[in-house]
């Protein structure tokens, strides 16, 4: 039998990056013992990104709750607002961009977890 796990962000230490942004990971297996996937909360200041990158085998889902942006592959560019939710299959590179003047802030989802998300790595 399983049991439930719960995380509150305020018991989560936060992980600040260049350039400037916050992500709290919430579910993983370094957390909770997630086998397939991991969530967490980012936070980008204005001014602010999550640099290109690109997942070989991970989908990817982020769900915008506050701030505006621009979601940016090497074919388009998806304003963001609050509400908005862009899944990004494995393979293409992207970055997310603050254009406003607070902060942007989603939730992600990545399934499998990204390595780093793993107790063995």
């Amino acid at each position: 039998m399983s049991s439930v796990k719960v995380v509150n962000i305020k018991d989560v230490e936060g992980q600040r990056r260049d350039p400037p942004r916050t992500s709290w990971i919430l579910v993983s297996e370094k957390t909770v013992g997630s086998k397939n996937i991991a969530m967490g909360v980012n936070e980008t200041d204005p001014g602010g990104m999550v640099p290109e990158h690109m997942h070989e085998t991970e989908e990817e889902v982020m769900f915008f709750l506050s701030g505006k942006g621009l979601f940016v592959t090497e074919d388009e560019e998806i304003p963001l607002e609050a509400g908005v939710c862009v899944y990004n299959p494995p393979g293409g590179k992207h970055k997310i961009v603050n254009t406003g003047d607070e902060v942007l802030k989603f939730v992600w989802i990545y399934a499998p977890q990204l390595k780093s998300h793993r107790i063995d790595s």
